[in-house]
């Protein structure tokens, strides 16, 4: 009876009837009852409504604690031409090019740190967050004599971290140490983008990335596959699991038309179920089809993976272009470490780590073990898998050992 009630709530036009029948059946009801005149029974009907929203956001605050850890943050409406993420034809999303972020920035409560800060940052003229500031373009064609290294990955390696003097990212960090170590006619590309898998980034190298004509690419990716490989009826083209923003842009349209009522449930509730105002705490449930199932086999995954990962080296070897492959680090910290699903993803993430370092064997690839390389505690990570500046720091060092630019 409970588990029907949860899927029936999961559905926005059913969650929205149940809002209507508390919020205003009730205080109907109990005007019609209790009142007398028709004055009386209108301020039955609003005192009764308050009194019920109070009950509601107190509740909706102690539970949300009680769950998360951490006070629920009111998100703010966002102008839609302001909006990061837009629909591409062949990705299920990209940044919009030459935006200065508004969303996303400030304060960022990860688990294992509640005071990390990311900066005010302008993507770049290829939709990436690059450089310093994000906004350095990666120029086409290559400038004469300038190595160029191109990081691929997800957020691990597009994430930005705001420092006391400086902005940090491990792309940013490896460029500051390969030219220390080198000179200065080198440039580190962050190429990375939040919640892709290996498709989006196999596509988005093949029909993008590659045209800049890096020296070396550097791919530090695996997790967010995983996803892909628990939801049932899997597809080698991740079709069972993916969906363009495209379907659903709409709704983040009209969710930057209502306004900002300050009341935390009801930002809470348009944001989960209706019209989302946070794009980044929201574009992967956008995009998002089916539910996992951890019980299914995810060995057919794991080929999938590999296989979209060999053709992003096919197509580098043939272009001439080097190719380093790390392996990912996943820190199963002490609050989550008997959290079946965590432990799961860990399980996962340690075999894509095996097809990394056969793939690097196979195409005789030089491997940067970070896994091995970085100690799993607190100073270098802010969750399970992204990194703090200490540990941006480490990444790009492993990296840069591999790199010879002479």
């Amino acid at each position: 009876m409970i588990s029907r009630y949860i899927e029936f709530s999961k559905k926005p036009l059913n969650t929205l009837l149940q809002l209507i029948i508390f919020f205003f059946l009730i205080p109907f009801l109990t005007s019609f009852f209790l009142g007398n005149s028709l004055t009386e029974k209108f301020i039955y009907f609003i005192v009764s409504f308050l009194i019920i929203i109070l009950l509601a956001e107190f509740t909706f605050l102690f539970i949300y604690k009680l769950f998360t850890g951490a006070h629920y943050q009111f998100l703010k409406k966002i102008e839609f031409e302001k909006l990061a993420y837009e629909p591409h034809p062949y990705l299920p999303f990209v940044y919009k090019k030459k935006l200065k972020r508004v969303d996303g920035t400030g304060q960022i409560n990860y688990p294992l740190n509640k005071n990390i800060y990311t900066p005010e940052l302008t993507t770049n003229d290829k939709g990436h967050y690059n450089g310093e500031n994000g906004d350095r373009d990666i120029l086409v064609p290559k400038p004469k004599n300038l190595k160029r290294i191109n990081c691929l990955g997800g957020s691990t390696t597009g994430n930005y971290i705001k420092g006391s003097d400086k902005n940090y990212s491990y792309p940013l960090e490896l460029e500051r140490i390969l030219k220390t170590k080198f000179n200065n006619n080198i440039e580190v590309n962050n190429c990375g983008q939040g919640g892709y898998n290996s498709a989006d980034i196999f596509v988005r190298y093949a029909l993008q990335s590659i045209d800049t004509c890096p020296d070396y690419i550097i791919i530090y990716h695996a997790y967010n596959d995983i996803r892909s490989y628990l939801t049932p009826d899997f597809s080698s083209d991740y079709f069972h699991s993916r969906k363009s923003l495209g379907e659903v842009y709409w709704r983040y349209y009209l969710g930057s038309k209502i306004p900002n009522i300050p009341i935390n449930f009801i930002n809470y509730l348009t944001n989960k179920f209706f019209l989302p105002l946070d794009v980044r705490s929201t574009i992967l449930e956008a995009i998002k089809k089916g539910e996992i199932d951890t019980s299914l086999d995810y060995s057919e995954g794991l080929k999938i993976y590999e296989r979209n990962l060999q053709h992003i080296i096919d197509l580098s070897i043939c272009n001439n272009i080097k190719v380093i492959l790390g392996t990912y680090c996943f820190y199963l910290y002490p609050e989550i470490k008997d959290d079946p699903l965590h432990k799961l993803y860990q399980e996962i993430v340690f075999k894509e780590n095996e097809v990394i370092k056969n793939l690097a064997i196979k195409n005789n690839l030089p491997l940067v073990d970070a896994d091995n390389a970085i100690k799993k505690d607190q100073t270098n990570f802010l969750d399970s898998v992204h990194l703090t500046t200490q540990g941006m720091s480490l990444l790009a060092k492993c990296v840069a050992e591999k790199i010879n630019l002479k």
